[in-house]
């Protein structure tokens, strides 16, 4: 690499250009609102309480709630990165890769609504899910961790198909007990206990599941520029998985844990992503960000290899699918 592509590289990476991306993310957010390219997106199914897209009314509160709830996503990503040294790096620019890669699908970024919920509380499941590698007195922070996805579970039910994936997650940490099964158990129902034990919501009803054939996804064309972003991280997170893999098996037994736990997370999000195709958007926010930790190996281990261009190349498709959203 010559000098000034080690300059650019730098650059990139650096704590002030994680601000500007970030900022301008905003930016993009504010410009598809006042464009009225953010379409109301309905939440599946809700549980008990009311679904997040309902919680306030549509406009500039609805999109500034959604935008610091995607920026305490992406503070999380951070914090457990610099905690658990995931990759290998002190560098923000993931985080901020993810919050401009979200903005890239207004509808998503730009109005509040159980994707980005689901974002937030997953990965503060991780998080507590990370603090208890290996260590037997653990219970009371896996008993939080399902108490999170739980209380995700009043609001959608989707949130329930994480349910396996984090009960796996445990024999990656190595405390696949029954102590600790029955600390998530109790942990997953606790919230609904307490909301209909107290009466604070009527029972709930039994969803109708149908079949929607997916040639529904290509009937509005308005909905083609999200689905092309949703395919692009699916295609990033596949390769970019794949390359990191060989020097992932590389790293010590607790970090390959780590790993493997966001690459679980990664796979089930996708695969939910593809199946319950009718429900996409609340998928987006979650893959994003399993999808930048990938971008965030990849941009580590090839910091000397111009790396760079493959991640500028990227983004760029991101913006260009906006963009498209944008003059539609």
């Amino acid at each position: 690499m010559t000098r000034k592509e080690l300059t650019f590289t730098r650059i990139i990476r650096s704590r002030g250009m994680g601000v500007l991306i970030g900022l301008a993310a905003v930016f993009m957010t504010l410009q598809a609102q006042l464009a009225g390219k953010i379409t109301h997106i309905g939440d599946f199914r809700t549980v008990a309480f009311p679904t997040p897209s309902s919680w306030l009314p549509e406009g500039s509160i609805s999109m500034w709630a959604n935008i610091l709830a995607v920026l305490a996503t992406g503070a999380v990503m951070i914090i457990i990165n610099r905690h658990f040294n995931l990759l290998r790096t002190t560098s923000a620019f993931f985080a901020a890769y993810f919050v401009f890669i979200t903005a890239c699908t207004p509808a998503v970024m730009g109005q509040l609504g159980a994707s980005s919920l689901l974002a937030l509380i997953m990965m503060g499941a991780v998080w507590l899910i990370f603090s208890i590698y290996n260590q037997r007195i653990s219970s009371r922070r896996v008993f939080l961790a399902f108490f999170l996805i739980g209380l995700g579970q009043l609001t959608e039910y989707s949130f329930a198909l994480y349910i396996p994936v984090f009960i796996a997650a445990l024999g990656q940490m190595r405390i696949f007990t029954f102590k600790k099964i029955l600390a998530a158990i109790l942990g997953n129902i606790a919230p609904a206990w307490i909301t209909w034990g107290l009466g604070l919501v009527p029972e709930p009803e039994i969803p109708q599941f149908c079949f929607t054939p997916p040639s529904m996804l290509l009937t509005d064309s308005a909905d083609w520029p999200m689905l092309s972003a949703a395919a692009l991280t699916l295609l990033a997170g596949f390769v970019f998985g794949n390359l990191n893999l060989i020097k992932i098996i590389g790293f010590n037994a607790q970090a390959r844990a780590y790993n493997g736990v966001l690459t679980l997370l990664s796979i089930a999000t996708g695969i939910f992503a593809i199946v319950n195709f009718t429900n996409l958007p609340l998928y987006i926010t979650l893959l994003n960000a399993c999808v930048a930790f990938q971008v965030g190996h990849f941009f580590r281990f090839t910091v000397m290899r111009r790396g760079y261009i493959a991640v500028v190349v990227l983004m760029a498709a991101y913006f260009g699918i906006y963009l498209w959203g944008m003059l539609s």
